[in-house]
This record gives structure tokens, C-alpha cells and sequence, in this order.
């Protein structure tokens, strides 16, 4: 093992306070960014965050020896998570923040690459940092986009349309009735379009069961969620599953 002399370990002691110093405030001013939805400020500490991990100035590869992948997984599933929290800090809904840090965490989890983990932490980065992600009350907005907004914050749970139509403040037949003359589905099928594109993700990058993922996503049986697939995609999960 390389001996240091007494001076150089003091000086290398004051660099990696430094060092450390200067990446928390980093990482304050990244979660600030993903709070206020500001991709463009997220996007600017990207390359900082990632040139600390690359270079490993911090050992945050060290924590587990001879296993970067193993933490590399830690340091995500610990910043997954206070993502989540300042995206909602930020307006992201309850529910899908929920969704969203459950979601990641299993695809870190189940990674078996470090470039795949890489992917993984810009994919976050992204969705967490997005505003169109947050649901905006606008009354400008159409009622369809306001449909769609609430869908997209709630899509793994089972509202139904009166309730829906209550929280938009429109009658449930006046709701469905614009809803499908505009977009030329009826709301239940949006929500399940939305629901098997979250499927079709879990299935090629994590090893959870159909039964796990058709629940996770918001279906109430795994043998619906098997048929509604097949409409959708042309072929069964287990088989979407194989052929990716």
C-alpha cells in the first residue's frame, strides 16, 4: 500500500472536503432546478453529476468493493428518491410521484449494466425535471387536455368517470362524449394505452412477474391485463417479454 507523507495526507484530506463540499451544493442546486421544473438548469448539472461519478472523486463507487455496479445502484436508488420528493415539492402529483420512485427503483434494481444505469439516471433526471409532468389546473386549457392531464396523474388507479367528470366539473356524459369525438377513443381506453406503454417498459427492463407488472400499472387482474395487451400491442406480454 503507497505511503503518503503526514503534509500530502493533510492536503489530500482538505481536497476531498472540498471536493464533497462542492458536489452537496451541486446536488442542492439540482434537486432546487428539479423542484422549480427547469430542464434547462437540470440539464446543466447533468454533466457536473455525471464527471463525479465517472471520476469517482467522492469513492462513491468504493462504498461496496470490487462491486461498482452494486453502487452505483445505491447512489440512484437514494437520489430516485429525493427526486420524487422535490418533483412533488414541485406540483407532481402525489400518486405518480409514488409510481415514479417505485418504478425506478425496480429498474435499478433489476440493471445488470452500468450504462444501462446511466440511461436510467438521465431518464429520471428528465421526468422528474419536466412541468409538462405536473398537473396544472388551467381553465384555458380544453377539457379533453384537462382529461388527459388527470389521466396521466392518476393512471395506475381506477377512478371512474363520474369521478372524474366531478373533479373537472362536467357532467360524466357530456365528459365522455367530447372526450371521444376528439381523440376517437373513450376514456377507459386512453387510460389502458397509457397504462400498457408503463407495461411494455417494465416487461423488457425488469424481471418483476406479468401478475407484479399488470398490478403496478393499474390493472385489477393479470388476465385482463394480458387481453388488453394483446388488443394493443398484437402479441401477449410473455411474448413482447421474449422477443425484446
Amino acid at each position: 500500500m503507497e505511503q503518503f507523507p503526514e503534509n500530502e495526507k493533510q492536503t489530500i484530506a482538505i481536497e476531498k472536503q472540498q471536493i464533497i463540499e462542492q458536489a452537496h451544493k451541486l446536488r442542492e442546486k439540482l434537486l432546487k432546478a428539479i423542484e422549480k421544473g427547469d430542464v434547462g438548469a437540470t440539464k446543466q448539472y447533468v454533466a457536473d453529476v455525471d464527471r463525479l461519478i465517472g471520476d469517482d472523486s467522492m469513492d462513491l463507487l468504493k462504498r461496496n468493493p470490487g462491486n461498482k455496479l452494486r453502487s452505483y445502484k445505491n447512489f440512484l436508488l437514494s437520489h430516485n428518491t429525493l427526486y420524487g420528493y422535490f418533483a412533488e415539492k414541485g406540483g407532481l402529483s402525489a400518486v405518480q410521484a409514488h409510481y415514479m420512485t417505485e418504478k425506478y427503483a425496480i429498474l435499478i434494481e433489476h440493471s445488470d449494466a452500468i450504462s444501462r444505469l446511466e440511461q436510467i439516471h438521465l431518464d429520471m433526471l428528465n421526468y422528474y425535471s419536466n412541468p409538462i409532468n405536473r398537473f396544472q389546473y388551467n381553465e384555458k386549457n380544453s377539457l379533453v387536455l384537462k382529461t388527459e392531464n388527470f389521466i396521466e396523474m392518476n393512471f395506475t388507479e381506477e377512478i371512474p368517470i363520474e369521478q372524474i367528470a366531478r373533479q373537472l366539473f362536467v357532467h360524466p356524459s357530456h365528459l365522455m362524449r367530447t372526450f371521444k369525438q376528439e381523440k376517437g377513443v373513450t376514456i377507459s381506453h386512453f387510460r389502458n394505452r397509457r397504462r400498457i406503454k408503463e407495461a411494455k417498459q417494465l416487461l423488457v427492463y425488469s424481471r418483476l412477474p406479468i401478475t407484479g407488472i399488470a398490478h403496478m400499472v393499474g390493472f385489477t387482474s393479470s388476465q385482463y391485463f394480458s387481453r388488453v395487451f394483446k388488443e394493443e400491442v398484437g402479441i401477449t406480454p410473455n411474448q413482447y417479454r421474449r422477443k425484446s
